[in-house]
């Protein structure tokens, strides 16, 4: 793509805003239109971002040969159909995670975005995993034989507080129908996206075993009902021998901060893979004489700045440099497969 690429944005939250603003801040493509569920948000981002166009019904913007790609950052429940009528109108598009809602829609979305292999679709969930430098350290790491053959992960973070209280507009985060599920689907993508990509996305799912509970957040309001899990565990077995402890929590009578483990046979790891958690990584083995040693690493993250600015940064680079993406549809689907699994 020679020209700078025009860009429009489906979805005026809070995720929406942050696009926009990272787009503009990379300078390399302009945002153009902007497509808001109500006039008053409309009129409010148009004038807060100073965009020439707005609609109230995003298919507008697919009638404006101008328009090169488009972000969409609207709930989750929207995302196929949207899609596909990105996808015919010809534009590339930056989908937010979870892609979809339910394992039927999946099913559709990947069988829809095979029919354009000309068009770029990039999925979100490398936003806090492989578009930072502790992933490609980590990576290494396990490339290099560091660790020997890894045999087990275990991953876990719970937290009191949900979504909700996160971004207070997004209530639709706490309705299943809309948002897919709680925390394994809100951050679960991020989770796999990261402790799978560090094989390469080698190894295929084989058995999973699980539990989730709801129920245990009490909210102030009290007639606001959620109907997503708030705290779960799987048990993961995958056909290369890969074995994976993962539990997740939001909304949980816990605090348990974000840690993963991964063991192989010469070494094993600890670490918090999130770009704003410590850079250390601690790395555990034996010398050659049996003796304990642990090695505390601090990963060089200076040259990563925040990680949604590395997402619109990465888009630009696919639209203009032809990048190969790190988070494509049919790779994206294969996680989110696995989370829809954790949670029937």
């Amino acid at each position: 793509m020679k020209k700078k690429p025009a860009i429009g944005v489906i979805g005026a939250g809070m995720i929406g805003d942050v696009h926009v603003e990272n787009i503009r801040k990379d300078g390399r493509a302009d945002v153009t239109w902007i497509a808001a569920r109500t006039e008053k948000t409309l009129k409010s981002k148009l004038n807060k971002y100073q965009i020439e166009h707005g609609a109230l019904d995003y298919r507008e913007m697919l009638e404006d040969d101008s328009v090169d790609a488009l972000i969409i950052a609207s709930p989750p429940n929207t995302h196929l159909t949207m899609l596909k009528d990105a996808l015919a109108a010809g534009k590339h598009v930056l989908l937010e995670k979870p892609m979809v809602t339910n394992p039927q829609e999946l099913i559709e979305l990947v069988a829809e975005v095979e029919k354009y292999p000309d068009l770029l679709v990039l999925e979100c969930s490398c936003r806090h995993a492989r578009l930072q430098p502790k992933f490609r350290f980590i990576k290494q790491m396990i490339d290099e034989g560091t660790l020997g053959e890894v045999y087990h992960i275990h991953h876990n973070h719970l937290m009191r507080g949900t979504f909700i209280e996160y971004n207070p507009a997004a209530a639709w985060a706490h309705q299943k129908k809309l948002s897919g599920g709680g925390p394994f689907i809100d951050w679960g993508v991020y989770d796999l996206s990261f402790h799978l990509g560090l094989f390469n996305d080698v190894p295929q799912i084989k058995e999973v075993r699980s539990f989730t509970r709801n129920g245990l957040k009490h909210f102030s309001d009290s007639n606001f009902k959620s109907d997503v899990e708030e705290h779960g565990a799987a048990y993961l077995e995958f056909d290369t021998g890969l074995t994976y402890y993962y539990e997740r929590g939001s909304g949980v009578h816990a605090e348990v901060p974000n840690e993963t483990r991964i063991y192989g046979t010469k070494g094993s790891l600890r670490f918090a893979f999130c770009s704003w958690d410590p850079p250390e990584v601690e790395y555990f083995t034996f010398d050659p004489e049996g003796n304990e040693v642990t090695e505390k690493i601090t990963v060089d993250m200076s040259s990563h700045t925040e990680d949604n600015f590395e997402m619109a940064r990465h888009f630009i680079d696919c639209l203009v440099d032809g990048v190969e993406p790190h988070m494509t549809v049919p790779l994206a689907a294969k996680h989110l497969e696995i989370l829809f699994k954790i949670l029937k």
